[in-house]
């Protein structure tokens, strides 16, 4: 398989500690928690590298309103993602619990309801360009809290966790987000952005 095309982002320190849920200061440094040891909100745990290519197609859950803000290639710009094979684990265990896709979402991602997360109320799906490899980290979500909100990954089917994939040099590589925004460009292809029901068979974007 050829070279990753974002190899460099990959062994990136700083980026692999996002992955792990590592925050940082506007001043690029590592956030501190209030017992003085670094701060972690969400991120990944049992990471392993994957290698993605045009055979991959990946979804990811988002928020409708942000396609106000530089339309689905803003959307497309996040290192946040998850491979076909969990979307459709996702929509099922959403029927099973006869809850809206969105829950589940929150439920199995670990994805708080408050400001500066995610509204949940789109899917957004792409595919990789022809000969682009990315390599990726995958995992299951830790527990993520926000506003009041505190999520962790519900115990439906715990012998199958959820994987998450980061995607590092999506986002704000470095800080530069017009940085994610080109890589997001030159790596996806076909993409769209729906809302799927959950209690209809298979996918049923409305």
């Amino acid at each position: 398989m050829a070279l990753a095309v974002n190899e460099t982002y990959f062994r990136d320190s700083r980026l692999r500690m996002e992955a792990e849920g590592y925050q940082f200061g506007a001043d690029g440094n590592p956030a501190l928690a209030a017992d003085g040891m670094p701060d972690r909100n969400g991120g990944l745990v049992a990471m392993r590298r994957v290698e993605l290519a045009q055979d991959n197609w990946m979804f990811r859950i988002a928020s409708q309103k942000d396609l106000k803000y530089g339309g689905l290639p803003n959307l497309l710009n996040s290192p946040w993602w998850m491979e076909e094979d969990r979307m459709r684990l996702l929509l099922d265990r959403a029927r099973t619990a006869g809850v809206g896709l969105s829950e589940m979402g929150r439920r199995q991602l670990a994805l708080p309801v408050a400001p500066g997360w995610t509204d949940a109320d789109i899917i957004v799906s792409v595919r990789i360009r022809p000969g682009i490899v990315i390599a990726a980290l995958a995992g299951r979500g830790r527990t993520a809290a926000a506003g009041g909100d505190r999520r962790i990954v519900a115990p439906e089917a715990p012998h199958l966790f959820m994987d998450q994939l980061y995607l590092p040099g999506l986002g704000k590589p470095g800080g530069d987000r017009a940085k994610g925004m080109a890589n997001a460009n030159a790596w996806f292809d076909t993409a769209t952005a729906k809302s799927y029901d959950p209690m209809a068979r298979g996918y049923n974007p409305r």
